[in-house]
């Protein structure tokens, strides 16, 4: 669940208890998370603006509702329902999207049974649409990804290009260039039907600091941040921030800066960004770190790191450039 940077949104119905326990229990181990009842709940705002959603209600509602929202499996968040005993865990939507992973883990979490279907969980393969999660890849050419996992599934090797060395990953996945299937790595779609293609992420970081944080413990937290979400900074198109010193740091990391004012980041609307910490309001100051990142990732961007604290001196928030 370490790996959900937009966090989770928790809706009850009838009962809240396992919601709030659940909910608790994330922010023990700094992962977000938002309660909703599902009276009061904005759907169509929760399913841009988290990456799990969680019913706490019966299977049958949660379905009804995921029914009405769903799209596609590589533009929906994951969706998982826990009955209101907390029994079981059960994947509704994006299973190899996250779902599987986030349920075995609540499960964990509760003391719950999870319930996994899914053909590459029950043989212990890594999917496609997992590795290309582990990487911060967007996949290009979704149609494909069934038959790729399927040769995984029958025991065959899936060769890997772009990459020099793999992730930690199950099933027979190798470096090379002498397979059936493929999953490769690049900027542009080919046309090899066997090829699942994957596009990396360009990334844009927004920094918010106290006037005194130095800079060297602001390039730490942009580190620190790329490091929590296995991404490099080769990945990073722009930094931004209202503080001048973040340049210098840019500057080091060969990275393009650009600067923002407050009356930019305090008129930047989205309905995604994270509620105003008690000293942003004392300053009133909506929002730094995801407003920065999301106004110099441009248009179609979405915000992938909400925004995490570095030392108690620096706030770190990473947004991906749309295409």
């Amino acid at each position: 669940m370490e790996r959900a940077w937009r966090g989770f949104a928790i809706i009850y119905a009838s009962k809240n208890n396992i919601a709030e326990r659940l909910c608790e229990e994330m922010k023990k181990r700094e992962i977000p998370c938002s309660l909703f009842s599902y009276k009061e709940a904005n759907f169509e705002n929760i399913w841009k603006c988290y990456d799990g959603i969680i019913f706490t209600m019966a299977l049958s509602g949660a379905v009804r509702t995921v029914c009405k929202y769903a799209q596609s499996k590589d533009k929906d968040p994951a969706v998982i329902a826990i009955d209101d005993e907390g029994k079981f865990v059960i994947p509704i939507l994006g299973a190899h999207w996250g779902a599987n992973e986030y349920a075995e883990e609540i499960a964990r979490l509760l003391g719950s049974t999870p319930v996994i279907t899914t053909a590459s969980e029950l043989s212990n393969i890594t999917s496609v649409e997992e590795f290309a999660r582990l990487i911060n890849c967007k996949i290009l050419n979704v149609e494909n990804v069934v038959k790729v996992t399927s040769a995984l599934l029958r025991g065959e090797e899936v060769c890997v290009k772009g990459l020099k060395a793999l992730p930690k990953v199950k099933g027979k996945y190798k470096i090379g260039d002498d397979c059936n299937y493929f999953v490769i790595i690049g900027e542009n779609q080919g046309n090899n039907d066997n090829a699942v293609y994957l596009k990396p992420l360009k990334l844009s970081i927004g920094i918010g600091s106290k006037i005194e944080t130095d800079e060297r413990t602001i390039e730490e937290a942009i580190l620190f941040a790329l490091n929590k979400i296995n991404a490099d900074i080769s990945q990073v198109e722009v930094i931004s921030s209202v503080r001048e010193k973040v340049r210098k740091v840019a500057e080091k990391l060969g990275v393009k800066f650009r600067l923002l004012s407050l009356d930019e980041v305090n008129s930047f609307e989205d309905e995604c960004l994270s509620p105003q910490s008690e000293k942003l309001k004392e300053l009133g100051i909506r929002n730094v770190a995801e407003a920065c990142a999301l106004i110099s990732a441009g248009k179609n961007a979405k915000l992938i790191l909400r925004k995490i604290p570095y030392k108690g001196e620096v706030t770190v928030s990473i947004a991906s450039i749309g295409d």
